[in-house]
């Protein structure tokens, strides 16, 4: 014979079957951006087979991706499938993927520096937390808007063994545009920059020799 559970007690597992699946079905949340530095799995001894073993075969690739002025090489990229997670690791010693060159994001990854800058950052925000104006070259070739010369500010400190380099790119419909197009350098607080006002487009960490 059936044993008949009080009604009290079988409202109570619905209630909570049904909370339960209304977990389930709620949307995963959403990861913070990851502060990338030259520590931890992005050390200067960092390698490929550092790299898998920091995080996992599935999420270490190797894949060939385009470089300046034309030119391709293969790297080793963390979270290849994921857009807003991945990373690039240019190596000097090609053939054993070891001793790093550049380590840079993705076109999409909300990866940001310890300072807080991130693609997407404007310039006037990026010279605040220098401290001082610092260069970078006009736009329009393969090393526009890349900043060339920080003036000793704070962003210029080599942490770790390893710089900071940032390349911005102009809004579109930005005011005197044309100006700052070409191989020449302008400074961050000329007055028509400051007004068109560039965004990090690209961030990098580089490695000295």
């Amino acid at each position: 014979m059936p044993v008949k559970l009080p009604a009290l007690c079988l409202a109570l597992m619905l209630a909570a079957s049904a909370a339960q699946a209304a977990q389930g079905n709620q949307a995963a949340p959403r990861k913070a951006p990851g502060v990338l530095t030259c520590t931890g799995p992005f050390a200067r001894s960092m390698s490929h087979a550092s790299l898998v073993k920091a995080f996992g075969a599935n999420n270490v690739a190797v894949q060939t991706v385009g470089t300046v002025e034309g030119e391709t090489e293969k790297v080793s990229v963390v979270f290849p499938r994921d857009k807003t997670r991945r990373i690039e690791v240019l190596w000097r010693d090609d053939r054993r993927r070891r001793n790093p060159a550049e380590i840079r994001l993705g076109v999409a990854s909300t990866w940001q520096t310890a300072q807080g800058i991130r693609r997407g950052t404007p310039l006037a925000e990026v010279e605040a937390l220098n401290g001082r104006p610092f260069r970078l070259y006009g736009f329009g070739f393969d090393y526009g808007g890349m900043v060339i010369d920080w003036n000793g500010g704070r962003l210029a400190a080599r942490e770790n063994g390893c710089t900071l380099s940032l390349r911005f790119t102009m809004r579109e419909n930005a005011d005197n545009a044309a100006v700052y197009v070409g191989e020449q350098s302008f400074s961050s607080d000329d007055a028509g920059m400051r007004k068109a006002a560039p965004v990090v487009d690209a961030l990098s960490l580089e490695y000295g020799e």
